[in-house]
């Protein structure tokens, strides 16, 4: 067994002072400014050297020996374009702003780590970097960060990620292998024929192709689901111009969540071949696009194996080692194909109230987990 410690709770009452405010004032991808300037603020009172990355990111850096090996730990900070519904004493102030995703006690937790790291450096077998990172909600904080080099000087050798959810009492999960989905936003682009609806034989109508389109993805949703644990989903459709003309043009746009790279190209590739076949029997064209990609995020299994022996000592059955990844999506994906990695979730469901999902105007969180993840995430590095 390796060396652990307990957590006193003084810090956790910090940690949700912390993210209250952070709560109260959140800020929207890329302009996390004052959010900056509040985590530089906090790190420059605990004694942590810390600089600007990515215009609106932060780095910090604990140095404990340049010949020990480096950890980073990585704190999302922005919010998402919500405006709160929740009664919360503490809800958003920025009117259709609202931190829906937990970055908030993410961010929180990792400020809280750095005041109990620094003062417990003497402990340490390694030196820490903690990433907050801006625009995770958007997918271009990490490759932002990485272009500027937040991987080195010192060079990270280990990194740790982690999220809150609401879905299941306190407890902790950490997936065996493939963590998050691999997430690719797609368009779906028909080119019809107008025509007066009056001539409505002269005419190829994109709508009407639209909907067989969806009943498509529908059956793909029920028919493949057994065998590649995904989703294919569509948000937006628009098409038509005026209520007489037959439409000509209809663009979809939606979401394709994969388990790994090589599900997400079958199915992508099976799209685009039932397309092809609906285009020869509708007579218009359809045009599969992929807009984004973001792959998954891999867990490194030396990594899990400490976590899942941490997790145990902390949450004894409330530990959950994983088989399938969460089909949600992680731009860490690219900080994880440089330095290993290790993505843990920690829940922390609301007891005797509704709890929302992610993304809800409603979402809110137990902010009873943030001592336990904090002993979890201590007592990995400390045992690293």
């Amino acid at each position: 067994m390796g060396k652990n410690q307990c957590i006193n709770s003084s810090i956790g009452e910090e940690v949700v002072e912390i993210r209250r405010y952070l709560h109260k004032y959140p800020e929207l991808s890329e302009q996390e400014y004052n959010t900056c300037k509040y985590i530089r603020n906090y790190l420059n009172n605990i004694g942590i050297e810390n600089k600007i990355v990515g215009d609106t990111g932060v780095v910090g850096t604990l140095i404990v020996n340049l010949n020990y090996p480096t950890v980073a730990l990585r704190a999302e900070m922005d919010a998402l374009p919500i405006e709160e519904t929740t009664s919360l004493e503490y809800k958003s102030k920025n009117k259709g702003v609202m931190h829906a995703c937990g970055h908030d006690g993410i961010v929180s937790v990792v400020l809280g780590l750095a005041k109990l790291l620094n003062e417990n450096k003497e402990s340490l077998n390694c030196n820490i970097k903690f990433i907050f990172e801006p625009a995770e909600e958007t997918g271009k904080g990490a490759r932002k960060l990485i272009d500027e080099n937040v991987l080195e000087n010192p060079k990270v050798d280990k990194m740790i990620i982690f999220h809150f959810a609401n879905s299941e009492p306190m407890g902790m999960e950490i997936q065996k292998g493939v963590s998050t989905a691999t997430i690719g936003r797609i368009s779906i682009e028909i080119l019809g024929k107008s025509s007066h609806w009056g001539d409505a034989d002269k005419g190829i109508n994109a709508i009407s192709v639209s909907g067989k389109v969806i009943n498509i993805v529908d059956e793909m949703n029920n028919n493949l689901k057994n065998k590649y644990p995904f989703i294919l989903g569509i948000g937006m459709i628009n098409g038509g111009v005026k209520n007489n003309i037959m439409a000509e043009n209809v663009r979809l746009e939606g979401t394709l969540r994969a388990m790994d790279d090589k599900s997400f190209k079958y199915l992508l590739s099976y799209l685009e071949e039932k397309m092809e076949l609906l285009s020869k029997e509708s007579k218009a064209s359809i045009k599969v696009n992929l807009e984004s990609y973001l792959p998954s995020v891999i867990n490194d299994y030396e990594l899990v194996k400490l976590g899942e022996r941490i997790g145990k000592e902390v949450f004894k059955e409330r530990f959950i080692l994983g088989e399938r990844p969460y089909l949600a999506g992680d731009n860490a994906a690219y900080y994880f194909q440089i330095v290993p990695g290790v993505r843990i979730v920690f829940f922390a469901e609301e007891e005797n109230k509704i709890n929302y999902p992610l993304h809800n105007s409603k979402f809110n969180f137990n902010e009873d987990i943030f001592p336990y993840a904090i002993e979890t995430i201590y007592n990995i590095i400390l045992n690293l």
